[in-house]
């Protein structure tokens, strides 16, 4: 499929570098391809930051058609992830749960991709991609929960007026980390003097959430009681997928909705109970624990009856040599020879980012005809992430719960609705958690809506669970639009 390059000369910051058509939800779609380059403000309303955006824009342009604005999480990932993933094209070997991890990694047509139904524009943040800090005094400014939020509702203001889509249905997806961004830009879309510090005036229609991390006090290593019960539904997800149950239960659903229940009621009364809780009640607590998830009890009571999901993710396969993913459970790779990086030696992380990282360059040079000089960064752990300001000083995540964030945004805009995916075998973002923090925030919940799929952390990964999200997408956007037609 070659691309077409626009004769006409780019306005300022904006770039037209291809027309293409594809078949999107059995569409036949035409699209135009625009690189935006957009400065922001520095706290002092100098420019601070040169961010990148990959637009695919829908033809013939409609100036009321909805426009998805896209990011990953981190903090500090680029966008390739959902670029790659729901654009419209996407690794031959991402429905593989053992992809090729050296090239060549080729790149097929996407038909779930949701372009037939809303245009998209993929933004990697500042200090991503090939977005840039301007200068290293105002990383500060960027590298914060707030400080971010406000810039990227700055940048999804000023690439609707350069586009002409002020009046468009407007949606943003975040993944991962990206699912706070995305609540505090709902907050933050008003502005306001005690917020922004400006009268803002973006109005969203939808939020939309994948692999969410709403509350980062449930989720890791100090979760507490109710960390562990919510990611309990997970790993008896990933016990049943992995055959590691010592009775087989019908299917997956009964079989979560049994840890669910235990979750919620048994197992949260032992937990409290902590080291009150008598033997007899200990004992039968790590039995029911082994039927769930398949840990011995004898295993089960070593740890207290309590696993976290990295220990859960060496145990569960641990007589066979094997560790899971703590991003998609259903990746494995054996437990020997292992290194310590809680990413790059994940099994899932270790094997799908590879063709993820090696085909986005080539995809924007040698498809999109995008030429830059400088690097692409994926992920800034050590420039970004590490430094990253969430109010109680750099890299220190606080016990905020975002769904609050959204539960403000949607008291104010009565039009806001909100969809989340959560990935059955994701351990680093539980499905039960992202459950447990929207039900704690006061959202209005006949504007809610929760689907869990057959996945991991991005649940356009494999494709069955791609189909099924892509579907339910499409249904939430014709929802939310149709009132305004």
């Amino acid at each position: 499929m070659a691309a077409q390059n626009d004769a006409g000369p780019p306005s300022p910051g904006r770039m037209s570098v291809a027309t293409r058509a594809g078949t999107f939800g059995g569409a036949a779609v035409a699209y135009a391809v625009h690189l935006d380059e957009i400065v922001l403000p520095d706290r002092l309303g100098h420019p601070g930051a040169r961010c990148i955006c990959f637009s695919y824009c829908r033809s013939p342009a409609d100036p009321l058609g909805p426009v998805i604005f896209a990011f990953n999480g981190g903090p500090g990932s680029a966008s390739l992830w959902l670029h790659l993933g729901l654009g419209p094209r996407r690794p031959a070997a991402a429905d593989s749960l053992a992809p090729p991890s050296a090239p060549p990694f080729t790149l097929v047509d996407n038909e779930d991709c949701p372009l037939d139904v809303a245009d998209l524009v993929f933004i990697d943040p500042p200090g991503t991609g090939y977005s840039r800090v301007l200068s290293e005094e105002q990383e500060a400014d960027f590298y914060g929960v707030a400080q971010d939020a406000t810039a990227m509702v700055r940048l999804v203001a000023e690439w609707s007026r350069r586009h002409g889509r002020e009046g468009a249905a407007k949606f943003l997806m975040g993944e991962s980390y990206g699912a706070i961004r995305a609540a505090v830009m709902a907050r933050l879309s008003h502005g306001g003097p005690t917020q922004t510090g400006a009268l803002e005036g973006l109005a969203i229609n939808g939020v939309v959430l994948l692999g969410a991390t709403l509350s980062l006090a449930l989720t890791g290593k100090d979760g507490g009681d109710i960390g562990h019960a919510t990611a309990l539904p997970s790993l008896a997800a990933t016990a049943w997928y992995h055959r590691r149950l010592p009775a087989d239960p019908a299917d997956l659903a009964s079989h979560v909705a049994a840890a669910q229940a235990y979750a919620a009621g048994d197992y949260l009364s032992a937990l409290f109970a902590g080291d009150g809780l008598d033997e007899v009640s200990r004992q039968a607590v790590a039995v029911r624990l082994h039927a769930l998830t398949g840990i011995t009890p004898d295993v089960l009571r070593a740890h207290n009856l309590r696993l976290t999901p990295a220990a859960f993710a060496d145990l569960v396969l641990a007589d066979r040599g094997e560790q899971v993913g703590l991003y998609d459970s259903r990746y494995v790779l054996p437990l020997a020879g292992r290194g310590p990086d809680p990413v790059a030696d994940d099994p899932a992380m270790g094997q799908y980012t590879p063709a993820f990282a090696g085909l986005i360059v080539s995809y924007l040079r040698d498809e999109l005809g995008i030429q830059r000089d400088d690097t692409y960064r994926g992920i800034e752990f050590a420039a970004v992430n590490s430094r990253w300001d969430y109010g109680s000083g750099a890299g220190v995540p606080p016990a905020a719960n975002y769904a609050e964030d959204l539960a403000v945004a949607m008291r104010r805009n009565r039009g806001l609705e909100l969809m989340a995916a959560s990935g059955h075998f994701d351990l680093v973002a539980p499905a039960g958690a992202l459950t447990y923090a929207l039900a704690h925030a006061r959202l209005d919940r006949a504007r809610v809506q929760l689907h869990t799929y057959q996945s991991g952390h991005m649940p356009y990964l494999g494709a069955a669970a791609r189909a099924a999200f892509a579907a339910d997408l499409r249904a939430f956007v014709r929802r939310v639009v149709a009132p305004r037609r």
